[in-house]
């Protein structure tokens, strides 16, 4: 096979996606599920401090995870930064309206 060929193929295998973007998508994952998991120990630790809470806590860990990840692929992606960094901005203020939702700020 020639070099083109190797190529072409490789990138049928890989959705035309390069190995870089790929990595900066597993690693944008990874980051957002620690993300994900400081945020879930922040809800736990104020319901055992103070006594029950409510379910807002749920979905701003839920959609933490999706802030970071299209935050991450935003800053380290050039291709379609914008959209990402779009959605990410929007999925940030939902979690802002729901973490403030669940101290009951809002």
């Amino acid at each position: 096979m020639k070099k083109e060929e190797i190529l072409e193929a490789s990138k049928k295998e890989n959705k035309n996606k390069d190995m870089y973007e790929m990595q900066v998508e597993a690693k944008a994952g990874n980051i957002a599920a620690i993300g994900t998991i400081l945020l879930a120990f922040i809800y736990f630790t104020y319901e055992i401090a103070i006594g029950k809470g409510t379910n807002y806590a749920l979905y701003s860990i839920i959609t933490i995870y999706n802030v970071i990840l299209f935050g991450v692929k935003a800053i380290k992606i050039e291709k379609n930064r914008k959209i990402n960094a779009t959605t990410s901005i929007i999925w940030g203020l939902l979690t802002i309206t729901l973490i403030l939702a669940y101290f009951k700020i809002v």
